[in-house]
């Protein structure tokens, strides 16, 4: 069995977060982190969604999500609105100003693929994916 998945996985992780903060520099969006993309993927897919909805998208915490929104509202990209069907909930919604970003984080989010799957052919990318999603959702030995 190999071993050194966990190594291969910290080192993609680390150049694909590389990779990203220096394009988010080059598109000038400043106080933003690679881990804001997955709040703003589901709000320009959705239009606004709650904390759990977010956080599970997202595959985070429910604490972790909160200061990811938290910081995203500071910058004036996001707003926590009153829900329309359930007076008890608050929705996460973009700005205009966050909306405004959409086409240069659909440039960085093409950039981005072709940034990982390069040297890979169409059936190796899928098959990683299949992997990876297989493995994601295993149950965990607890020792």
């Amino acid at each position: 069995m190999q071993r050194n998945l966990g190594h291969l996985l910290a080192v993609a992780h680390e150049r694909a977060d590389r990779w990203l903060v220096a394009e988010l520099a080059a598109a000038g969006l400043k106080g933003l982190a690679p881990s804001h993309g997955d709040v703003f993927a589901i709000l320009f897919q959705k239009g606004e969604a709650t904390m759990h909805e977010i956080a599970a998208f997202a595959r985070r915490t429910k604490p972790t999500t909160t200061i990811l929104v938290d910081k995203l509202e500071a910058l004036g990209y996001v707003a926590r609105v009153p829900s329309a069907t359930d007076a008890r909930s608050v929705v996460v919604r973009l700005t205009p100003e966050g909306a405004a970003l959409r086409p240069a984080f659909d440039a960085i989010s093409r950039r981005f693929v072709r940034f990982l799957y390069a040297g890979l052919s169409r059936e190796e990318a899928e098959t990683l994916e299949r992997l990876l999603e297989k493995s994601l959702s295993a149950p965990r030995p607890t020792s």
